[in-house]
């Protein structure tokens, strides 16, 4: 994702800055040392670039689908999908003014790590 260029999509698509690669790639390394310890299987992360200007991290089990949104302004747009009862739930956190970590991305990552 540095190498991209402005409209790389073909489309307009605007490019992840630095910050929101970087955040990306901390919660993906996050993710991954959770999913190791779990019994179930999980299917490969998808990490990708949005088109505007954010990154895109999707992963599933058998019950769940989950998919969270880092946008440019550092807010998380969270996605989960219930495979069995068809339930969606999302939620956006955006970061206070004077907060460094929101609490709740903080409350979000134990209801994952809990699921």
């Amino acid at each position: 994702m540095r190498h991209l260029e402005e409209n790389w999509d073909g489309y307009g698509a605007a490019i992840p800055p630095a910050h929101v690669i970087e955040l990306a790639r901390e919660f993906v390394k996050l993710i991954e040392a959770v999913l190791e310890k779990r019994p179930a299987a999980t299917d490969m992360l998808h990490v990708s670039p949005t088109r505007t200007g954010g990154v895109l991290v999707e992963w599933e089990d058998a019950e769940l689908q989950h998919e969270v949104e880092i946008n440019p302004d550092q807010s998380f747009a969270f996605l989960h999908y219930n495979k069995t009862t068809g339930h969606t739930e999302t939620r956006k956190l955006t970061p206070g003014a004077q907060a460094v970590v929101h609490p709740g991305l903080l409350q979000e990552l134990c209801q994952l790590l809990a699921a």
